[in-house]
């Protein structure tokens, strides 16, 4: 008879509270965990799950199934951490009880993240949903409102998008409101809310944790190119308070002429980095950086010269003047070169590149 394991999952990690380090394996080690996490957090979700996985496990005992009974967590703050660690636990579990069949137990949609993951070690037979029944009253609704949002104000995960990005907009609400640029102030919280949305959207903070954990070069460009981003911010800002904020054409060119080179150097910092570590990987594929740190050099003269074309004429004579400066003919050589350059290079990488044995 092939045994089936029930494994509650906790995605966030609240188990440790207990004391009891994952994986907890066997009925006595998961009732006594339960228990104390029960003292300790008597109104937590997951605490459901625990006693929910016991009741699971005991049915299948009355019917004669062999079973074993489990708990695995992830991680508090990092999605990516909690994926490894779910996945290393399965992994245990499944060399150590010797049987594939899992019955996971869990009660969020944030929980069935672990769902892909674990299926690509073992078999999910069965999916066991915890739906904790509520008591429809006015202060019921209220209680349960309080706890939710004690758990938004305490728990970092929680807090940082609901507490923390409301609490830039309305920093950047009050510093500008008391610029010239108050008219402005809307654009501005739009624009960060729609650059958050991007980076949650794009899972890019993931990446960006990844790479910073991954080397220490990665770390040390990262660190330079923040830095060097806020030096040009500050003196941008210098700039615009010099000039009173003004946004005539003189001024435009004023700001980008500070700010554009900055990000430009930020940029080939971040591009150099991960240069120097495929260097010393001895990867043929430095090409690639070397060919973006050329580009981001040759934009970011071109774009300097088109804002000063650009800011110099009338706006019916910025077509003429961009013909008479050749800026058009110099973007088409530049996009031809760059393209040339990355479809040899990229051939050259493809002809060098092992095959696999047949």
């Amino acid at each position: 008879m092939t045994k089936l394991v029930v494994v509650a999952v906790d995605y966030d990690d609240d188990i440790s509270l207990s004391g009891f380090e994952t994986p907890i394996i066997g009925y006595e080690n998961v009732v006594n965990a339960s228990v104390r996490f029960g003292v300790q957090k008597p109104d937590d979700s997951d605490l459901n799950v625990l006693f929910h996985a016991l009741s699971v496990y005991s049915n299948l005992k009355e019917r004669g199934e062999e079973a074993e009974i489990a708990v695995i967590s992830g991680h508090p703050e990092s999605h990516v951490e909690a994926g490894k660690k779910l996945r290393t636990q399965t992994e245990y579990l499944v060399s150590t009880l010797g049987s594939r069949d899992l019955i996971l137990v869990l009660d969020s949609a944030e929980d069935e993240l672990v769902i892909p993951v674990i299926q690509n070690i073992a078999n999910v037979v069965a999916l066991e949903r915890v739906v904790i029944e509520q008591l429809r009253g006015v202060e019921e609704t209220y209680i349960l409102l309080g706890r939710y949002l004690r758990k938004a104000i305490e728990e970092p995960r929680f807090s940082r998008i609901i507490l923390g990005i409301p609490g830039i907009l309305l920093l950047v609400f009050a510093t500008l409101s008391i610029t010239p640029l108050s008219a402005y102030v809307w654009e501005a919280i739009v624009g960060l809310l729609g650059l958050f949305l991007l980076i949650r959207g794009f899972q890019i903070h993931e990446v960006v944790i990844r790479k910073w954990r991954q080397s220490s070069i990665y770390r040390v460009s990262g660190v330079l190119a923040i830095f060097s981003l806020a030096v040009g911010t500050t003196l941008t800002l210098v700039a615009a308070t010099s000039r009173n904020f003004s946004y005539d054409p003189l001024s435009i060119r004023t700001y980008a002429e500070v700010i554009i080179p900055f990000i430009a150097l930020s940029t080939s910092i971040l591009f150099a980095g991960r240069l120097i570590s495929r260097i010393l990987r001895k990867s043929i594929r430095i090409w690639r950086d070397i060919v973006a740190i050329l580009t981001i050099a040759l934009l970011t003269r071109y774009v300097l010269n088109l804002i000063e074309v650009i800011t110099a004429y009338p706006t019916d004579k910025i077509v003429e003047a961009l013909y008479t400066h050749n800026l058009i003919q110099v973007f088409t050589l530049i996009s031809i070169m760059i393209v040339t350059i990355a479809f040899l290079m990229s051939f050259i990488e493809h002809q060098t590149r092992p095959t696999r044995p047949t």
